[in-house]
């Protein structure tokens, strides 16, 4: 049986950002996604987010097309895995060359939230507060973790998750793309099943509804540009206090792709 990824995104402003600093990038030919949410003044947080999904989808392409592997391999991830994090690493380079460099751009990072498919597998890359999700017959589960102080703290045990949730520190993240010479980033790689729902989205989604109403309206749809514009208007019906981005993917089986095709 053949399988099929299609992909849609959008993003928005929101309704009390003037700028959008998240960035987005999707490309179903390579199977690739990433969302980004940048951080600093001015622009700065445009520009990093926009440098981190950029410059991270250009060089994952690059290796990709020209089958090549990059110098340092981990062997504990896949071959997609390690081209993507080394895209990461290219990207986290020339943001943190460009702040040093340049004193208006002092100081900018970016969360950055990425996955590769190769066949029925996914790789993901993240760092940040960003967010990834499966969502698989009727459940949502988080495949990534939030690089924050209040996830800290929760792991420690020194708070509960809703005191997480409503802590006037849950902005305040642990790691962010573009900050440091070097990072570490959390890595993920799993099998997908047909009718598998992937969702990437910026915290400007996730802090504004709770993960089984984003399930709700996933699953109330087949058109996925349908749920990612439910999504967006949804966060905004409930205040929209950031910039809010999200991507959907479907993984579609050909009796899936042969129904879709029937209704229309």
């Amino acid at each position: 049986m053949k399988y099929k990824i299609s992909l849609w995104g959008k993003t928005d402003k929101g309704k009390v950002r003037q700028r959008n600093e998240d960035n987005l990038k999707f490309d179903e030919t390579i199977g690739f996604m990433a969302v980004a949410d940048g951080m600093g003044g001015h622009n700065n947080g445009e520009l990093a987010s926009k440098m981190a999904t950029e410059l991270t989808y250009e060089k994952f392409k690059e290796l990709t097309i020209k089958n090549e592997k990059p110098e340092v391999i981990n062997k504990d991830y896949s071959l997609a895995a390690n081209r993507l994090i080394n895209a990461f690493d290219y990207a986290n380079s020339k943001i943190f060359e460009e702040s040093l460099n340049n004193e208006k751009n002092k100081g900018m990072g970016t969360t950055l939230t990425a996955c590769v498919f190769s066949d029925l597998k996914i790789s993901l890359v993240h760092i940040g507060d960003s967010r990834a999700y499966i969502l698989r017959e009727g459940k949502m589960i988080q495949i990534s973790e939030d690089d924050s102080f209040v996830m800290d703290q929760y792991k420690k045990g020194n708070i509960t998750l809703e005191e997480a949730k409503k802590s006037s520190y849950r902005n305040v993240l642990t790691k962010a793309l573009g900050v440091k010479p070097h990072n570490d980033y959390f890595v993920y790689e799993s099998n997908l099943k047909p009718n598998d729902i992937l969702i990437l989205a910026t915290d400007g989604l996730t802090k504004m509804l709770e993960d089984d109403e984003i399930s709700r309206i996933a699953k109330k749809s087949e058109n996925l540009c349908m749920i990612s514009e439910e999504l967006i208007n949804k966060a905004n019906e409930k205040g929209g206090e950031d910039n809010i981005t999200v991507i959907i993917a479907r993984i579609e089986s050909q009796s899936f792709i042969e129904k879709i095709k029937n209704l229309i």
